[in-house]
């Protein structure tokens, strides 16, 4: 299994799929492709499945914007 392969599938299905979306969520779907097609790297290779990536690095996102609204923020 590549991860990054599959990585990119998957943004590429939700790329899809966003348009679809209320039209006030589809700029926050678009977010969350481009946030998915950014994520290449080493890092990669210690997950098996594209889908917890991506569950990983959103809720990372997530936790990091709300620490940086916050003042809090520790790159």
């Amino acid at each position: 299994m590549d991860t990054a392969t599959d990585m990119k599938h998957l943004a590429e299905r939700w790329s899809r799929r966003v348009r679809h979306l209320q039209d006030h969520d589809i700029k926050y779907g678009i977010d969350l492709v481009q946030l998915l097609e950014r994520r290449k790297g080493p890092e990669l290779a210690y997950f098996d499945d594209p889908l917890e990536v991506a569950i990983v690095y959103i809720t990372i996102k997530v936790l990091k914007t709300r620490k940086r609204e916050r003042g809090e923020f520790d790159p």
